[in-house]
């Protein structure tokens, strides 16, 4: 537990409430619902962060710019410190969280652009990543302590 009361554990299940959350938008979403992107991008963000502190980093080191809300810098820090020895993130997967981050880490995803141009990964390859992370993290983490 960090010193502000921040744990893996936490993170991981807010991790699985945005990506429940997500699911529900979408059961009702007609066309692009940019909310449900914001939903799984949380979720995906929460699921690496949760990951990275497991892995020993700050909530400090997490807060900074370098990584925030940028999921693909979550994503990379997450594979250098052993990621894929738990889950194996395929190419397309990686995409997905890398052209996600462009709208999520600029906030575009909360505060919409009118007539704006946004750059957007399949939404079922989205929701597939963040339910990947939220849930096998999880599993993963409960069978460690179990061993």
């Amino acid at each position: 537990m960090t010193a502000t009361g921040e744990t893996p554990e936490g993170f991981i299940k807010h991790a699985q409430e945005f990506w429940a959350a997500a699911d529900l938008v979408l059961s009702k979403a007609q066309g692009v619902s940019l909310p449900a992107f914001f939903l799984l991008g949380r979720s995906i963000e929460l699921s690496l962060k949760a990951f990275l502190l497991h892995k020993g980093m700050s909530i400090e080191m997490l807060r900074l710019r370098e990584y925030g809300h940028n999921l693909k810098a979550l994503l990379q820090c997450a594979r250098d410190n052993g990621l894929e020895k738990i889950i194996e993130i395929e190419a397309m997967e990686a995409g997905v969280v890398d052209l996600l981050s462009f709208d999520y880490a600029d906030k575009r995803l909360e505060y919409r652009v009118t007539k704006g141009t946004y750059y957007l990964p399949h939404l079922s390859g989205t929701s597939s990543i963040a339910r990947k992370l939220a849930y096998e993290l999880a599993l993963a983490k409960s069978t460690e302590a179990g061993a």
